[in-house]
């Protein structure tokens, strides 16, 4: 019995075509890969490249936000300098005038606190207190005027007694005192002894 095999291919005839041998595929492969991996890191380095461009621009920005922030400081700090430097002449100014009417209002204040059988001969001013001299009938009637100087507000507290002594004036036992305050607001300008003042005099 003969058999015949069909499927082998007659001489001469032309053998299937191949498209990629197989020498070659390890190669194309490791190829592949390297280009993958070059277009991976080619795309990393520009997304990180696109984020350090957005960076230094909200830096650029920034900075230049800053200098306007200082500038603004600037002004603010001038603004409220200026306020303080017309704050303190505002206050210079209140101090002046209230020190300016000081004399006067002092004066009429001891006016007003001298008791019967007591009057003053000499008031002295320095930058920071007052010494009233004066002639009192009685302990009494120095204490009294003491008094009314210390709670009338203008002088601290205590209106201080230096010294009492007896002494005859026209056949007449008097007491010779000497009193030291001092003001409780702005000094008082200072303008040498205050002229004498006379009042409150014995049997007045």
């Amino acid at each position: 019995m003969i058999r015949v095999n069909l499927l082998v291919s007659s001489p001469g005839a032309s053998q299937p075509s191949v498209l990629l041998p197989k020498e070659q595929r390890p190669a194309i492969m490791g190829l592949t890969m390297l280009l993958v991996t070059g277009l991976g890191v080619g795309g990393w380095w520009y997304y990180i490249d696109q984020q350090r461009a957005v960076t230094e621009t909200s830096i650029s920005t920034s900075e230049g936000r800053l200098d306007q922030l200082k500038d603004a400081m600037k002004l603010l700090e001038s603004a409220r300098q200026h306020k303080a430097e017309l704050e303190e002449r505002i206050s210079l100014i209140d101090r002046l005038r209230t020190a300016k009417h000081a004399p006067v209002r002092m004066l009429d204040l001891m006016n007003e606190a001298i008791t019967d059988g007591l009057w003053l001969m000499e008031i002295k001013q320095t930058a920071t207190s007052v010494q009233i001299e004066g002639r009192a009938m009685s302990h009494t009637s120095i204490t009294d005027f003491a008094q009314a100087l210390q709670v009338s507000g203008f002088f601290k507290m205590p209106v201080e007694i230096v010294t009492t002594l007896m002494e005859t004036v026209d056949e007449a036992n008097v007491i010779r005192f000497v009193l030291k305050a001092e003001p409780a607001g702005p000094a008082i300008p200072t303008t040498g002894a205050a002229g004498a003042v006379v009042a409150g005099r014995p049997g007045a």
